[in-house]
């Protein structure tokens, strides 16, 4: 019986951080919830990949690279372009509708975590460095070069660039 190593793919995303916004091809292997919040891995690649400033005015102009290394810690929001591969993301029963405020956007949405979780510490034991939101609406804080959509079933939020949040 021969070894069979997982599945690659590749998803198409936007990734907002806080000084660029990507958007290509995020090479996976495997499940891309386990891949995407793997704590060994601190980084994600995309190819295809297309970089802009988010800075107004910038002298760096939008440029088309084939690949690229995003650190997952700098990753502010990831936004999976198809529908099937938001649904695979696997996220807790418990949710709870949250505002959250990062530097780029405000998110009004349902937060998964334990459920043995208070709203009020949610953070510190439910998993990820990438926590899903489903059901969310998405108010940029400013002009994005790619538009975000306004509304999605799922994206997910960078954990440390979560600045405060409360309930709705």
């Amino acid at each position: 019986m021969e070894l069979q190593a997982p599945p690659i793919h590749r998803h198409e995303v936007q990734i907002i951080t806080i000084h660029f916004q990507l958007s290509g091809q995020l090479e996976t292997v495997g499940s891309v919830s386990n891949f995407i919040n793997d704590s060994a891995r601190d980084s994600l690649v995309l190819y295809d990949a297309r970089v802009a400033p988010l800075t107004p005015g910038s002298p760096l102009k939008p440029l088309p690279r084939s690949h690229v290394v995003v650190r997952k810690p700098e990753i502010v929001l990831l936004y999976l372009t198809s529908a099937e591969t938001r649904a695979s993301i696997r996220t807790l029963a418990r949710r709870e509708l949250l505002v959250a405020y990062t530097s780029v956007a405000v998110c009004r949405g349902f937060f998964h975590m334990p459920a043995e979780a208070n709203v009020n510490d949610f953070l510190g034991v439910t998993p990820g460095a990438l926590l899903p939101i489903t059901e969310t609406y998405i108010f940029p804080l400013i002009e994005l070069p790619e538009p975000l959509p306004a509304e999605t079933d799922l994206i997910l939020v960078g954990r440390t660039h979560l600045q405060f949040y409360h309930t709705v």
